[in-house]
């Protein structure tokens, strides 16, 4: 079963609510009629109904949640545009997530949210290993994934470990060590990447020879 679902949103002046929505937020006006104007971003489609009882940009609350790298910047490009205004500065939620809310008009609240990355937060995050791991095996995977690009690299994490695992399994042994490890990262690491990781290894005085010949697994 499909569904094509728009959020609704009462307010006094629904084409001033979509202009502000288009010329902002860079959604597209679809469909206006006199009972609702529909915008769309590709991720969301919102319906403008008039709220007949609110007074001019006093309808319902609508909190639209936007994502940033650069909180200062997007807030500073927000609070040009008109009947935008600041009600709460950026602060962290967690440590790695900074949010901030800014009013819009017809009740329209943004959050803007900059959430960091274990690079930009300086963390190696630990591997969601079930056997034990030699200690240098470990810190060798986890090291080697910095070198994978972030977005990536969560599922790189997931598929080595479990790869490192199996293989340690597959000869009886209840400790992943260095030669199942490096072996794990080769098999499931593209082939476009070896070069690269080949190269660290050997910074790190492993030979890699003989773990990146095997291909690599789906």
């Amino acid at each position: 079963m499909n569904f094509v679902i728009s959020v609704i949103h009462a307010v006094a002046d629904p084409i001033s609510a979509a202009t502000f929505l288009c010329n902002a937020l860079g959604f597209k006006n679809t469909c206006q009629s006199t009972e609702a104007v529909i915008v769309e971003n590709g991720a969301i489609a919102l319906r403008l109904v008039p709220d007949n009882t609110a007074r001019q940009g006093d309808g319902g609350c609508l909190n639209l949640e936007l994502q940033t790298r650069n909180m200062a910047q997007a807030t500073a490009e927000l609070l040009v545009l008109p009947d935008v205004s600041l009600i709460a500065q950026p602060v962290a939620v967690n440590p790695a997530r900074v949010e901030s809310r800014l009013q819009g008009p017809q009740g329209i609240l943004i959050t803007l949210v900059q959430e960091f990355n274990e690079d930009e937060l300086g963390i190696i995050p630990p591997l969601p290993t079930s056997l034990i791991w030699n200690e240098d095996a470990e810190d060798c995977i986890r090291q080697m994934l910095r070198l994978i690009p972030v977005s990536f690299r969560e599922s790189a994490r997931i598929r080595i470990t479990e790869r490192a695992e199996m293989l340690t399994a597959e000869e009886a042994e209840i400790t992943v060590t260095m030669n199942f490890a490096v072996q794990a990262l080769a098999d499931v690491t593209p082939l476009f990447q070896h070069p690269m990781l080949m190269s660290a290894l050997r910074q790190r005085g492993i030979d890699p020879s003989g773990y990146f010949d095997r291909g690599t697994v789906s």
